[in-house]
């Protein structure tokens, strides 16, 4: 990545030394404007938003201090580049990156881009992780609701409202919390494959239904019949006894 730098400085002589030092030993920084005029110094920043402003303090019309009030835009680092030791307590209240002392050695330069270039990676890490973070976000709540085609039309449904799936001869009905029934023309087979994940919370319990395990209410084990929180009553067929105890923990 290539960071773009504004120089501004009362003294071309200052502009020029830098301009040097940047180009004969700084990678990765591109000087691309430079001014002596500190009303102009604004515009260039307000309109080229660089990564990077070099601000010389000691300057007759405005100082750095009073140029840096003046700005809307202030996303950017900033080096401060002066001849005088006491203005570096107020450019550090300033949030400047660095403070350079002229003449500037080119060391000391050195330490003030690799520490800007470390700040930007770790905010280009931190965005990283916000980002995947927003996606897995995006990608759980998309699983939280399958589309139903029922005979009213196409609905969107929220897992979490499923109480149990059956198979109804060439439908399967499904059951939602709000004791409201949806047929749909998808197979029971279907939705074992798209709900039924060692992670979710339903299992197929037969070869007829598949239950929301959240949703179970009480386990008669003398009839091997599921009492889900609607109150339905649902077998549990012995092949699949041994998985459904292991969610019992029994």
């Amino acid at each position: 990545m290539i960071l773009r730098a504004i120089i501004i400085d009362d003294e071309q002589k200052g502009i020029d030394t830098l301009s040097l030092l940047i180009e004969m030993f700084i990678k990765d920084v591109k000087v691309v404007a430079q001014s002596t005029n500190a009303a102009l110094s604004i515009e260039l920043i307000e309109n080229y938003k660089p990564e990077i402003v070099f601000l010389d303090i000691n300057m007759p019309e405005m100082n750095g201090f009073e140029l840096l009030e003046k700005l809307e835009w202030k996303d950017f680092n900033l080096i401060f580049t002066t001849a005088h030791h006491e203005y570096a307590i107020k450019a550090i209240k300033n949030n400047a990156i660095d403070y350079l002392l002229k003449p500037i050695d080119y060391e000391e330069l050195l330490i003030a881009i690799e520490r800007i270039k470390q700040q930007l990676n770790e905010i280009k890490a931190s965005e990283r992780f916000n980002y995947n973070e927003l996606l897995s976000i995006i990608q759980q709540s998309q699983k939280q609701k399958i589309l139903i085609n029922s005979r009213s039309g196409i609905e969107s449904v929220d897992i979490n409202e499923i109480v149990s799936i059956e198979s109804d001869s060439n439908y399967t009905r499904i059951s939602l919390v709000d004791s409201r029934t949806l047929l749909t023309s998808k197979t029971l087979k279907e939705f074992e494959t798209q709900l039924c994940k060692p992670e979710s919370s339903f299992m197929r319990v037969h070869h007829s239904f598949i239950v929301n395990l959240n949703k179970v209410s009480k386990y008669l084990k003398t009839t091997d019949i599921i009492i889900m929180n609607d109150d339905q009553n649902i077998p549990v067929a012995k092949s699949r006894k041994e998985r459904f105890f292991k969610w019992l923990d029994i």
